[in-house]
């Protein structure tokens, strides 16, 4: 009889099957494009206790071989190449995808120290399409001034936010409540570097009682043809935030 829990395990591991991709070439677009959209990628090792985030520099699909940048953190740079296993997350297409490799090798990569790591021989690729998501940092808020009118602006916290969006608690007018709605001339600011414009388009919005008793609203707003600029802009901020928060979750495991 198999032991409790074993089916359930097997019929997980049949439904992961339906998403793994085994052509070599199609895992080198996929890390390619990863590549050219400068993706984050985040390398799991020490059984998942420790990480990196790095991003992929070069995929030379011949010779099955995948470069990706070094950390900032050197002593965690020595873990990684010692661990025997490494699992890498990122984004593509706005779906999660994930893959692992044994071995992290130090390189020279156009003159520069690098990682170099092999053509992965499977990658999951799962089918849940959303932009890589953090939650807002105490420390770096991320402000967002929409205007309401000719001269009235209201200034919002953001709650999250990726480079799809964000969502913040509202006091909006009625008239501005409508699912669709856009708010042309608004401006983001990202912890204490320089606001920058961007649109943004009302998707969804719910009502919400705060822990003080307080009723509020959730909106959650998408950005509108967001520049390469500022995609780039946005893509630091999440990559800092997400540094900070998995700092925080590694000091409490030690």
């Amino acid at each position: 009889m198999p032991a409790e829990g074993a089916g359930k395990a097997s019929g997980e591991a049949d439904d992961l099957s339906r998403f793994l991709i085994r052509s070599p070439t199609q895992i080198g677009q996929i890390l390619s494009a990863i590549s050219s959209h400068r993706e984050i990628v985040t390398a799991y090792f020490n059984r998942g206790r420790q990480f990196l985030l790095t991003a992929i520099i070069d995929v030379d699909v011949p010779n099955r071989r995948v470069v990706i940048d070094r950390g900032s953190d050197e002593a965690i740079n020595g873990k990684l190449v010692e661990s025997d296993r490494v699992v890498l997350v990122s984004a593509h297409e706005k779906v999660k995808v994930q893959f692992s490799v044994k071995q992290v090798r130090e390189i020279e990569h156009d003159g520069r120290p690098a990682f170099s790591i092999a053509l992965p021989a499977e990658m999951l690729k799962l089918q849940r399409r959303e932009f890589f998501r953090v939650r807002t940092s105490a420390s770096e808020p991320a402000r967002v001034r929409m205007p309401l009118g000719q001269t009235d602006m209201v200034e919002l916290q953001a709650l999250d936010i990726s480079i799809g969006g964000l969502a913040a608690f509202v006091q909006l007018p009625e008239s501005r409540l409508e699912i669709g709605t856009r708010f042309p001339g608004s401006s983001l600011q990202l912890g204490v570097g320089n606001s920058f414009p961007v649109e943004l388009e009302l998707r969804n919005v719910n009502d919400v009682r705060l822990r003080n008793g307080t009723d509020t609203k959730r909106a959650g707003f998408m950005f509108v043809d967001l520049p390469d600029s500022a995609q780039q802009q946005i893509q630091r901020y999440l990559m800092r935030v997400e540094r900070e928060r998995r700092s925080r979750e590694s000091d409490l495991l030690r």
